[in-house]
C-alpha cells in the first residue's frame, strides 16, 4: 500500500526500518531542535529501547492498521522522513499524528505538509476519522508554522498533567495542541 501521488509517497514502515527511523529522530542534525539539551531538558533523547516502547512492533506491521502505524515519507524514491498516527479512536472520532524529517536538508520543502494531508485523507477515507491532532512543543516554531500550512489550528497549550489526562502520555512541558478537521462530506 502506498499513500500519495506523484513524487511524494507514504510507504508503510517495516520492522527493518525501526532503527533508522530512530536514528532520524535521535541522531540527526535535527535532533537538538526537538529533543534533549540545551533547548529540551524536559524531553531527553530516548534510548532505542525507550523508542521501541513508545513505538511497538505493531506500528511497523499491518497489525497496527486502524490503531497506530508509521510510514516513511519518500520523495522521488528518496526517504526524507517519517509520519505516523496513534490513538486512533473511532468513538472520539480522532487520531494523533507525529512527524519528523530525516535531516535538515529535507525541511522547508513542503514535504511534511503534503505527507500530512495525504495521511489525513487516507485515515478519513479508510476509518472515517475527521479530527486530527498534532502537538509540538511551543519552542518548535518551524514545526508549528508547517502544521499551520497543512491546515492545523492552534487550540491550546498543554502542560504535562493536561497531556496525561487527555492522551494517557506526555511529551513536553509546553505542548501546543493543534487540530485539523475534515467535514464529513470532504473528499481529499
Amino acid at each position: 500500500m502506498e499513500i500519495g501521488e506523484n513524487t511524494i509517497k507514504l510507504l508503510p514502515a517495516q520492522e527493518s526500518d525501526r532503527k533508522r527511523i530512530y536514528n532520524w529522530l535521535c541522531k540527526s542534525d535535527l535532533t537538538s531542535s526537538v529533543l534533549g539539551l540545551p533547548a529540551y531538558p524536559d524531553h531527553p533523547i530516548p534510548t532505542f529501547q525507550e523508542f521501541c516502547t513508545a513505538y511497538p512492533l505493531s506500528f511497523f506491521n499491518a497489525s497496527g492498521d486502524g490503531k497506530g502505524r508509521v510510514f516513511i515519507i519518500a520523495v522521488d524514491g528518496v526517504d526524507v522522513g517519517t509520519l505516523g498516527y496513534d490513538l486512533l479512536d473511532k468513538k472520539k472520532n480522532s487520531v494523533v499524528l507525529d512527524i519528523w524529517m530525516k535531516a535538515e536538508k529535507y525541511c522547508g520543502q513542503g514535504y511534511g505538509r503534503v505527507a500530512l494531508n495525504a495521511l489525513c485523507a487516507h485515515i478519513y477515507e479508510n476509518y472515517g476519522i475527521t479530527t486530527f491532532a498534532i502537538s509540538p512543543s511551543r519552542r518548535n516554531k518551524r514545526a508549528i508554522a508547517a502544521y499551520e500550512k497543512a491546515g492545523f489550528k492552534y487550540v491550546k497549550t498543554m502542560d504535562r498533567q493536561a497531556q496525561e489526562n487527555e492522551f494517557g502520555m506526555s511529551e513536553y512541558d509546553d505542548n501546543i495542541f493543534m487540530l485539523k478537521r475534515f467535514a464529513k462530506t470532504q473528499s481529499t
